[in-house]
């Protein structure tokens, strides 16, 4: 794994897989082939996760309230499920681990659009069950979005507020976002901010390995060298944007 060329054959595999049901179905029906989209994924993110998370699409609950609906809702097996069908499953707050939302192909124009949708599910599940869960947008392709648009756009949405945050992006094949709480170069500092990254051909193995470090961050972290290519991702940094928190 530790080869940044198992990363760039891992983008080949999402993006082979995501093109299967368009070869049969040409343009007759959107709505099959982007379900399809959303299961690829999550069959990619579910081989890598311990038996304890579950994998799945559908909503979230409260006693006032229900979330949109989740393209992939990872959450704890170890606790009661209020229904589940298959990969369809709702479930209460405090079961939720991450919540993805995942386009076939998203413009300047709906970013702000689905990154609001998707820091108001945030703050949905985290206002209640005070959890920190992992929380991403994933596109399999971009139409004319800058990086500093990127950054601009995930400072504004959330609104200050800790719990709105989206914690990485994936936008085709090469632009990566992540947040951090400490970078790398100032591990012992706390200075929160977003950083985008051009990563060719990596950028959608680097979210579903940082989605499993959020999920499993001890295992990952002890094992570095095997989760992520040795040469890292630093030395390809696009820009950074400080997160304005709310006093």
């Amino acid at each position: 794994m530790s080869d940044s060329a198992y990363f760039q054959s891992l983008t080949q595999e999402i993006h082979a897989l995501k093109n299967r049901v368009r070869h049969f179905i040409k343009d007759r029906h959107w709505l099959s082939d982007g379900l399809w989209k959303e299961s690829v994924l999550r069959a990619v993110i579910r081989r890598h996760l311990p038996r304890s998370l579950g994998v799945g699409t559908g909503f979230i609950v409260k006693a006032e309230d229900v979330s949109t609906q989740i393209d992939i809702l990872i959450f704890d097996t170890t606790k009661p499920i209020l229904f589940q069908d298959g990969d369809f499953i709702i479930v209460t707050p405090d079961l939720v681990r991450a919540i993805i939302e995942v386009k076939t192909k998203i413009g300047k124009s709906d970013l702000i659009q689905e990154l609001e949708r998707l820091a108001d599910n945030h703050y949905f599940v985290a206002s209640t069950a005070l959890c920190q869960l992992f929380v991403g947008l994933f596109s399999f392709d971009c139409d004319n979005i800058d990086y500093r648009d990127l950054l601009s756009s995930l400072d504004a949405t959330a609104q200050g507020n800790s719990r709105k945050k989206i914690h990485c992006v994936a936008l085709g094949e090469n632009l990566f976002t992540r947040f951090w709480h400490c970078p790398p170069e100032t591990p012992r500092h706390p200075n929160e901010l977003w950083r985008a990254y051009n990563l060719p051909r990596r950028s959608p193995a680097y979210f579903i390995h940082n989605i499993i470090e959020s999920l499993c961050e001890k295992s990952v972290l002890d094992n570095d060298s095997v989760w992520f290519p040795r040469e890292g991702k630093e030395q390809f940094i696009l820009g950074d944007q400080l997160f304005t928190k709310n006093e």
